[in-house]
């Protein structure tokens, strides 16, 4: 299974929190927002993420790419030049999403439950 998640938010409301990192990396019960994601994601059977980035695309790259062999997941990086919404990112990653005929999630970065 895939899953998209929308990172392309500037996280302001959490400012000054968000001015060194993005928002799904701001520690939430001590993890980051994004990996309690990517936790249920994987207890889902997701093996295909692919991360929608806008803001800091290099440190979301550096935190997150060890978690793949910890997980056995691939994440993909699919980098915003310009915020585009929520179609948009599904546009840019149709390649890793559309591979197949089998249905993904999509989920924004910054809810979690």
């Amino acid at each position: 299974m895939k899953a998209l998640i929308l990172v392309g938010g500037f996280g302001t409301r959490l400012r000054p929190l968000t001015l060194s990192v993005p928002k799904p990396l701001v520690d939430f019960a001590n993890k980051p927002i994004i990996l309690h994601q990517i936790e249920a994601l994987v207890k889902a059977g997701v093996t295909d993420i692919v991360l929608a980035v806008n803001y800091k695309p290099e440190v979301m790259a550096a935190v997150l790419k060890k978690y793949e062999d910890e997980f056995g997941i691939t994440i993909t990086f699919s980098v915003e030049e310009e915020p585009l919404g929520t179609a948009g990112p599904l546009a840019l990653a149709r390649n890793v999403l559309g591979k197949d005929d089998s249905p993904f999630f999509v989920l924004n970065a910054d809810v979690t439950c």
